[in-house]
């Protein structure tokens, strides 16, 4: 069995407003190393653009969250609602 790949990957974020998916006819992806530093940061910092961009395009937003899937398999590998 081969361990893991450790670093940067590359994942897709879907946004969602409570379990209502929103946006989910764009795609959105992101590489990034989830075990490095500032990593909470820049899912915020992502979280804000996603939900600016759903209320732009007069989407409710009430309880935004991300989740954050890998982009090959689209395994759920993190759910993001901020820090």
């Amino acid at each position: 069995m081969q361990p893991e790949p450790t670093g940067a990957r590359r994942y897709r974020l879907h946004i969602f407003d409570g379990q209502y998916e929103v946006l989910h006819k764009r795609i959105y992806t992101l590489v990034l190393d989830l075990d490095g530093p500032g990593v909470d940061g820049i899912l915020d910092r992502q979280l804000q653009a996603l939900t600016r961009e759903a209320l732009a395009a007069n989407e409710p937003m009430a309880s935004p969250r991300m989740e954050i899937r890998d982009a090959l398999t689209g395994v759920k590998v993190a759910d993001w609602s901020g820090a």
